[in-house]
């Protein structure tokens, strides 16, 4: 399910002359296959070395240039931690704004470090949910002033969901429900919307929050629905995430909060148990 965002990029390269794409394996991703045949002046293929990749690619936003970057997966964000904040988030300020896109495919159940990401200064750190939101999330990066890390799970990109809008740094209520939340983030929300279904079955009402961003968190729209529910779930995401959204909803907490993997059966039980509290 690359179609939709395979067709942003070919709009976006085609739009935007600023714009160029910079990746090892471009030609045999299903995102960017034929586009350095259609735009071979922008379109760059380099070698497989994640630091040099993200590095030249923060040299040529500064000349004005937007860079999108695709790595190999989640282990290749290893290499490039360095050059995401010491080099693209301390670079951004009043005088330049290095504005960097990594796209970051993820093979099914591989992870990405997500506490050491969410920690680095200026950085913003999202998940699609979906195929569409995969796409609407490239052209947000592109709008934004600084470094953006898109993470792309499989899982995700296997999925199909109506477009919803909305700018980086703000969470979304998929489903609402009044007896938990399942806050989710990347493949966590389509294992969420599983999980919901089955447990509407038994008379359960979970609430379901895209997070779609870790950073910046949207505190706001996570601490009304854990005030709201009083228990909540959370789905693939990170400790500095689980720590910032219980602040939000502390006093209005009726269960211990939870994490788990993106899991439908084990949010499923999470949730039963949260409810025996």
């Amino acid at each position: 399910m690359s179609a939709p965002l395979r067709n942003t990029l070919r709009r976006i390269v085609a739009e935007h002359p600023a714009v160029h794409v910079l990746g090892e394996s471009l030609e045999l991703s299903p995102a960017t296959s034929g586009l350095m045949g259609a735009h071979p002046d922008r379109v760059h293929l380099l070698p497989a070395a994640d630091a040099t990749l993200v590095g030249t690619a923060v040299g040529m936003a500064l000349t004005g240039a937007q860079p999108i970057v695709e790595l190999a997966g989640g282990p290749s964000l290893w290499g490039a931690l360095q050059q995401l904040g010491q080099e693209a988030g301390a670079l951004t300020g009043p005088e330049f704004a290095v504005s960097v896109v990594v796209r970051v495919p993820l093979a099914p159940g591989e992870q990405a470090p997500l506490d050491l990401l969410a920690a680095v200064p200026g950085l913003t750190v999202a998940a699609a949910a979906s195929a569409e939101a995969a796409a609407e999330l490239v052209e947000a990066a592109l709008a934004a002033r600084g470094p953006v890390v898109l993470l792309e799970p499989a899982e995700s990109m296997a999925r199909s969901a109506a477009a919803t809008g909305g700018a980086l740094g703000t969470a979304q209520v998929v489903r609402s429900g009044d007896h938990v939340s399942l806050v989710a983030f990347g493949a966590g929300v389509g294992a969420a919307l599983d999980a919901a279904d089955t447990l509407a079955a038994d008379g359960i009402s979970a609430e379901v929050v895209d997070l779609r961003t870790v950073a910046p968190l949207d505190v706001d729209t996570v601490g009304a629905s854990i005030r709201h529910t009083g228990r909540p779930i959370f789905v693939g995401t990170s400790a500095t995430t689980m720590v910032a959204a219980i602040q939000a909803g502390f006093l209005r907490l009726e269960s211990p909060p939870t994490t788990v993997g993106a899991s439908a059966d084990a949010i499923v039980h999470a949730a039963r148990q949260s409810l025996s509290y």
